[in-house]
C-alpha cells in the first residue's frame, strides 16, 4: 500500500482496494484507518499549458485538489459540484486529489439535535454533507471516499483577441431541461453562464476547442492563493453566439431543429445567466417501460468555448390532485395514471459507488426484466453517476431521487441551509435533462424519525424539507414532482408543492396544542414506508386493508440467494449446517441496527404461516385443517432455504397482485431493496452479484407489462386479473385449466378477452364455464375437489404471453406425493436455450438450479399434471453447465435436466 495501487476515476477508495487486493481485504483495510488517514489520488499529465477547467459531480468528502503540489481547491461536501479554472504550466504536471479524514473539519456542537436516530450513532453527521451509508450498521455497508463523480479537466480557448469587435461572454452550458408545452410541442431550454466562476453542467459530454478533455477526478470549490485562477466579469458590450441543434431519435423521419442566437450582456438574468429556448414541433414522447417507447433526442450546444452534447426526452409528469376523497401520492405521466413498481437502489456494485457502466446497466436491465418501472435513490446513499441516469432514460425506468438527507435533525443554520439549497439546485439542474427523473424528495425518513422518536408534532417538520428543498428544485424549472421526505403526509406533499411553485411556505402550521389529524407514517396518506407485510409480520391482506397509496419502501425480507449462488459464496447448500460458513452467512443477514431480531426472522414468520402452522394460512381453504409441523421437520438448512424461497415468491407475487388490482388504491410500491450489499440473505430481489432471487421471480410474474394473476376473493370466487400496460388494446385468449385432486386435468377452457390500453380485465375463473365451481374450496362443503387452476394468455400464434397458477386452498399440501418431475433441454428457434418441464402430478414451486453465468427467466412456478412448462434460460451455457443443471420442486428431490434429443 505504501507504493500506491491503481485507481479508477470516477471511483472510490473501496473500489480501488477491491480491485487491487480482493473483496475479502477491503473491510479490514478500511477498519484499520486511523483518525489521520489520508488517501491521495495522483496522476501526471502533459499539456500545452494555459487555462483548464476542472469539473466534477462530487468528491467524498473533505478533499483538496493539488496542482504541482499546490492546493487550488478544497471542499467539505461530498455532494457539491466542483468547477475551477486553473492556469496549468506547459509540459508535465502532477495533479493530486487528496481525501482527508471527514472528522478533520470541525462542526458546531450546538444547537443540539432535537431527536436522535437509532440508525446513525455519530451525531456530528447531521452537519456533514457526506453519504450516511458507511456509518450505518448494515451488511456490506462501506464508507464512500474519493472522486465518485470523477474529475475532468477541459482545456479552454486562449483569451479573446484584442482586435475582435466585441469581447466574448465566454459562455458554457450550465443546465438543460425539457418540457412539453400546452400545444403539444417540445421545448428545450438551455441555461448558459460565463466560463469563469460557473458551475458546470455535469450531465453534458464536453469537447473543448483546444482538444479532448483529460479524465482525472471530480473535485471542487474555493480557489487557493498560490495558483492563478481566471475570474471573469461581464463587459457591457460582450456577446457570444450560441448554436443549438436538436437531432431527432434514430429511425424517425423528423428533421433536426437548429436555432442560432447572439447573446449579449444585456440578456443576462439577475443571477448572471443566459437562457435560450428551442421549440421542437410534435415531439415523440418518452414513456415508462411497458407503456410506450423511449425516444431520445440529441442536443448539441455550441459556443465559442466548444460544444456540449446531451441526450434528452420529452414527457410531462404531475401528481393527481388530492382532496377529501383522494389521498396520497399518485403520478401521471403525459396525463396517464401509472402504477409505479420497482425497488430502492442499493448500487450496482457493493464496493463501488461509481460502478462499471456495463454492470450498472446489467443490474437495471435485470430489474426491468422483473417488471420494475421505477428506481428510488434513497437519502442514505450517494448520488448516482450520469451512466446510471442515461441507462434509466434508455430503459424507461422512472427515477425517484432523494436529496442526501437521512433520519437526522437537519441543522437550522443559515449557512448550512444555504449550502444545501446550492447543492439541491445543482442536483435538480443536472437531472432536469433526464426524462427518467420524475420525483425529487427531500430525503429519507427526515419526518418519520421524530415521529417514531415520540417528539411533539411541532418538531416533525422543518423548513429545510418543506420549503428549502422544494424551492431550490422549483428554481431550476425541472419538470418533476416534489416530495418533502419519504414518508410524509398529504399536508406535507401540499406544502412542498406550494414551495416548489411559489418559493414560499404554505400557510401557518397548526398550533402545538392541536391533535394531528394523521401521522406522516400512515399507509393511506401521502407517501408511506410500508412494512406491514414484511418486518411487522402482518397477514398478506394487510397490504389491502391498510389502504396503501404509495409505498416508497416496502416488503423488507431477508432474501436467500439461489442454491448455486449459495454454494459459490459459502461452499455448501446449507451454510448454517457448517461451522466454517455459519458466521459468514450471519454476517450477510439483513438487519437494522439495535434490533434484537433480523429480517431472517421476518422471512421465517411467513414460512410458518404458509407451510407449517395450523390455521394461519392466509389462503386457508383446505377441507382438512392443515397439520402443524415443527421446526424439527427440516432435514437441514438447505431444505429450510427452499421453503424460504417458496414463501417469498408467493408473498411478493400475491402482495403486488393486490396492489396492482384496479380495486386497490395503491399507485406505487418499491421494494427494499434492489440488490443485496453482501453475500447471503440481504434485502435485495437480486443477490450481491446481481442474480435473481425467488422474490424477483414472484415480482416478475405479476409486474410484467402484460401479466395475469389469480387474486382469490374467498366467498366471492376466484378472479383472474389481466393487465396490459401497452398503448394499444390487447386481444388475446385466456386459457383456464383445472387440475383435480384425482391427479388429472379437465379440458382447458378458452375465453376471448380484450384488455384496454393501459388497463385491466377481470374474469371470474369460478364462473368461466357458465356454472359455479368452488375452485378455491372457499365454502368447504365436502371433500376438496380441485387441486390447482392455471391461467395462460395465448396470442393468435399460440405463443404464451403470461401464465399463473393458483393452488387451491393455498400453497401448503399435507403429505404431498412425488410429482414425477421430468425436464429436457430444447434449442428454441432463435437459438436460445429453454428447459421444458413436465410432471405427472402437481409440482409446486418448480425452479432450475443453474451453473454460474446462466439465469432462468422464470422460476418458482407450479406445473399441473401432464402440463409442459417452458423456462427460458439466458446467459452463458456450456455443455458441462447444461449437464449439471437440475430442476427442483418443493418438498421433493431435484432431478437432472435431460440433454436435447436428436
Amino acid at each position: 500500500m505504501a507504493r500506491g495501487i491503481p485507481a479508477r476515476v470516477p471511483g472510490t477508495v473501496s473500489g480501488a482496494l477491491r480491485d487491487a487486493l480482493g473483496e475479502d481485504r477491503v473491510a479490514a483495510v478500511l477498519a484499520s484507518d486511523g483518525p489521520d488517514t489520508v488517501w491521495d489520488y495522483r496522476t501526471r499529465v502533459t499539456t500545452a499549458g494555459g487555462r483548464h477547467r476542472f469539473v466534477s459531480t462530487g468528491v467524498a468528502t473533505v478533499a483538496q485538489l493539488l496542482v504541482a503540489d499546490r492546493v487550488v481547491h478544497e471542499s467539505h461536501s461530498a455532494f457539491a459540484p466542483w468547477d475551477v479554472i486553473v492556469e496549468l504550466p506547459s509540459g508535465p504536471c502532477e495533479i493530486a486529489l487528496r481525501i482527508l479524514p471527514t472528522a478533520s473539519v470541525s462542526v458546531p456542537r450546538k444547537p443540539r439535535a432535537r431527536w436522535l436516530s437509532p440508525l446513525v450513532s455519530d451525531r456530528s453527521l447531521r452537519w456533514r454533507r457526506t453519504p450516511l451509508i458507511g456509518s450505518i450498521d448494515w451488511p456490506g455497508a462501506l464508507p464512500v471516499l474519493g472522486p465518485w463523480g470523477g474529475l475532468r479537466a477541459v482545456p479552454l480557448p486562449s483569451s479573446a483577441d484584442d482586435a475582435a469587435p466585441h469581447p466574448s461572454l465566454e459562455l458554457v452550458p450550465r443546465a438543460l431541461r425539457t418540457r412539453v408545452g400546452e400545444d403539444g410541442s417540445g421545448v428545450v431550454t438551455v441555461q448558459l453562464g460565463g466560463v469563469a466562476g460557473t458551475t458546470p453542467d455535469l450531465g453534458a459530454d464536453t469537447a473543448g476547442s483546444e482538444g479532448a478533455a483529460a479524465e482525472l477526478a471530480d473535485v471542487g470549490c474555493s480557489a487557493g492563493p498560490d495558483v492563478p485562477v481566471a475570474r471573469g466579469a461581464v463587459v457591457e458590450d460582450a456577446r457570444d453566439t450560441v448554436r443549438i441543434t436538436v437531432e431527432p431519435p434514430h429511425g424517425t423521419d423528423a428533421e433536426p431543429v437548429t436555432a442560432e442566437r447572439v447573446v449579449t450582456a444585456s440578456d443576462a438574468t439577475a443571477h448572471g445567466t443566459f437562457t435560450v429556448d428551442v421549440t421542437v414541433p410534435d415531439p415523440a414522447l418518452w414513456w415508462p417501460h411497458g407503456m410506450g417507447e423511449q425516444p431520445l433526442y440529441r442536443v448539441r450546444v455550441r459556443t465559442g468555448q466548444g460544444e456540449c452534447t446531451y441526450t434528452v426526452g420529452f414527457r410531462s409528469v404531475c401528481a393527481e390532485p388530492r382532496d377529501r376523497d383522494h389521498h396520497g401520492l399518485a403520478l401521471r405521466i403525459i396525463d396517464i395514471p401509472v402504477f409505479a413498481r420497482g425497488a430502492v437502489w442499493a448500487g450496482a456494485d457493493p464496493f463501488e459507488v461509481a460502478a462499471d457502466p456495463q454492470r450498472t446497466r446489467d443490474v437495471l436491465e435485470r430489474l426491468r426484466a422483473g417488471g420494475s418501472t421505477m428506481i428510488r435513490l434513497p437519502g442514505t446513499a450517494c448520488y448516482e453517476t450520469e451512466d446510471f441516469h442515461r441507462a434509466c432514460d434508455e430503459l424507461g425506468l422512472m427515477v425517484w431521487q432523494d436529496v442526501a438527507l437521512g433520519p437526522q435533525d437537519p441543522p437550522d443554520d443559515p449557512e448550512w441551509r444555504a449550502g444545501l439549497s446550492h447543492e439541491v439546485r445543482h442536483l435538480a439542474a443536472r437531472l432536469a435533462s433526464h426524462p427518467s427523473t420524475v420525483v425529487i424528495s427531500g430525503g429519507t425518513e427526515v419526518i418519520q424519525a421524530p415521529v417514531l422518536a415520540g417528539r411533539p408534532a411541532e418538531q416533525w417538520r422543518t423548513d429545510v424539507i418543506l420549503r428549502d428543498v422544494p424551492r431550490a428544485v422549483g428554481e431550476t424549472g425541472a419538470d418533476v414532482v416534489v416530495v418533502p421526505s419519504s414518508p410524509c403526509s398529504d399536508a406535507d406533499l401540499d406544502a412542498a408543492q406550494h414551495a416548489y411553485e411559489t418559493g414560499e411556505t404554505a400557510g401557518e402550521r397548526a398550533a402545538s396544542s392541536s391533535v394531528p389529524a394523521a401521522a406522516p407514517t400512515d399507509a393511506a396518506d401521502g407517501v408511506s414506508h410500508y412494512f406491514g407485510v414484511g418486518a411487522y409480520g402482518r397477514p398478506l391482506e394487510d397490504a389491502v386493508t391498510r389502504g396503501v397509496r404509495f409505498a416508497a419502501e416496502a416488503l423488507a425480507f431477508a432474501v436467500p440467494p439461489e442454491p448455486a449462488a449459495v454454494r459459490e459464496q459459502f461452499g455448501t447448500d446449507g451454510p448454517l449446517d457448517d461451522a466454517d460458513s455459519a458466521d459468514a452467512w450471519r454476517a450477510g443477514v439483513a438487519h437494522d441496527p439495535g434490533a434484537e431480531w433480523t429480517f431472517e426472522d421476518t422471512t421465517a414468520i411467513y414460512v410458518h404461516r404458509l407451510f407449517l402452522d395450523r390455521d394461519s394460512d392466509p389462503d386457508a381453504g383446505l377441507a382438512t385443517p392443515a397439520q402443524p409441523v415443527s421446526d424439527g421437520a427440516w432435514t437441514g438448512h438447505a431444505e429450510r432455504l427452499e421453503y424460504e424461497r417458496a414463501a417469498l415468491a408467493h408473498v411478493f407475487q400475491r402482495t403486488f397482485a393486490q396492489w396492482r388490482s384496479g380495486d386497490s388504491p395503491c399507485r406505487g410500491a418499491l421494494v427494499l431493496s434492489a440488490l443485496s450489499t453482501a453475500a447471503g440473505p440481504g434485502w435485495g430481489v437480486l443477490d450481491a452479484s446481481g442474480r435473481p432471487t425467488a422474490a424477483w421471480y414472484g415480482m416478475r410474474r405479476v409486474c410484467a407489462p402484460v401479466a395475469v394473476s389469480f387474486l382469490p376473493a374467498g366467498g366471492d370466487g376466484l378472479p383472474v386479473h389481466v393487465w396490459n400496460d401497452g398503448p394499444t388494446p390487447l386481444t388475446t385468449t385466456l386459457r383456464l385449466t383445472v387440475a383435480t385432486v384425482r391427479g388429472g386435468c379437465q379440458q382447458p377452457l378458452d375465453i376471448p378477452v380484450t384488455v384496454p390500453a393501459r388497463g385491466e380485465t377481470v374474469v371470474r375463473a369460478d364462473l368461466a364455464d357458465g356454472t359455479f365451481r368452488d375452485l378455491d374450496h372457499a365454502y368447504g362443503f365436502g371433500e376438496r375437489e380441485y387441486d390447482a387452476v392455471s391461467a395462460q394468455l395465448v396470442d393468435p400464434s399460440g405463443r404464451v404471453l403470461a401464465r399463473d397458477v393458483h393452488l387451491t386452498g393455498g400453497p401448503r399440501r399435507n403429505d404431498p406425493l412425488d410429482p414425477g418431475l421430468d425436464a429436457q433441454w430444447i434449442r428454441a428457434e432463435q437459438g436460445e436455450w429453454v428447459v421444458a418441464v413436465t410432471a405427472s402430478g402437481l409440482a409446486r414451486f418448480v425452479a432450475l438450479d443453474l451453473p454460474r453465468g446462466a439465469v432462468a427467466e422464470d422460476g418458482y412456478v407450479h406445473v399441473l399434471p401432464g402440463e409442459t412448462v417452458r423456462v427460458p434460460v439466458s446467459g452463458t451455457l456450456t455443455d458441462e453447465g447444461r449437464a449439471a443443471t437440475r430442476v427442483r420442486a418443493l418438498g421433493v428431490p431435484s432431478v437432472p435436466v435431460n440433454a436435447e434429443s436428436g
